[in-house]
């Protein structure tokens, strides 16, 4: 609301510095107090990396992690991109209640963003990313058929679940799966590869089909990367450590 304001006032320009500012205050920060920390031990000189990095495109839930990744921010990209433009040109709201149904997005953003980490350290990443992806396919369906603006906002802070299943498939799967000296190597691959499919290919073939078949194919292509999401995560491996030792512990039980 409050970029709305402003750009209403002094235009979108003068709206878009402002915008630059949280940023800029973030990197200060980063550079003012995050220290590198110092290596406890030197690094293997006749280690392999190459063939481990090879490896990474054996492991199952790597490869799964990045086809997740591409879908995944092809939900997100999508509805970022578009959903403003969808509010005003196709919902007919004013400014001001796209820019609040908008900072909706980012409240939820901030509470899904711990809870579903939360949650997947307690019943598993695998049913915490199928659920939560299928919740995430609701919010494009509510910018569609939501009756109102109040309801919307309301609907967008509870299904816009998805930005805490990234912490899951772009770092906690990853580092839970693959040996610390190829992490680095892992996390690249998904992140570069889903912003390149999610981020770039995805959102350019929603505009060419807006241009075809009316703005709201966008949400229905955004709810369909969700969807493709939470078919994916059926197929990964349990990496939790306290649900793998649960496990393992009942399997002694039952052995017992």
């Amino acid at each position: 609301p409050v970029l709305i304001a402003l750009a209403e006032a002094y235009g979108w320009r003068h709206a878009f510095i402002v915008s630059l500012l949280p940023g800029l205050l973030i990197a200060w920060f980063i550079w003012r107090y995050v220290r590198q920390d110092e290596p406890h031990q030197a690094p293997a000189t006749n280690a392999k990396p190459t063939g481990h990095r090879l490896a990474l495109l054996k492991s199952r839930n790597i490869v799964l992690c990045t086809l997740i990744s591409c879908v995944f921010l092809t939900w997100f990209v999508i509805l970022i991109s578009f959903t403003p433009t969808f509010l005003v040109s196709v919902r007919g709201y004013s400014a001001p209640s796209m820019g609040t149904i908008m900072s909706c997005l980012g409240a939820a953003w901030v509470v899904w963003g711990f809870v579903v980490p939360s949650i997947s350290d307690r019943i598993g990443r695998r049913p915490t990313l199928v659920l939560f992806s299928l919740v995430a396919a609701c919010c494009p369906i509510a910018l569609l058929f939501a009756p109102s603006p109040m309801i919307l906002g309301m609907l967008m802070v509870l299904t816009f679940t998805g930005l805490g299943c990234f912490t899951l498939f772009m770092s906690t799967i990853p580092a839970e799966t693959v040996p610390r000296e190829v992490m680095a190597t892992a996390l690249g691959m998904i992140m570069g590869v889903g912003e390149l499919v999610g981020g770039f290919v995805a959102p350019t073939i929603a505009g060419f089909a807006a241009d075809q078949f009316g703005l709201s194919i966008v949400m229905w292509i955004s709810c369909g990367g969700a969807l493709l999401a939470a078919g994916l995560s059926l197929l990964l491996k349990e990496t939790a450590p306290g649900v793998l030792q649960r496990r393992s512990m009942q399997a002694c039980t039952q052995r017992a």
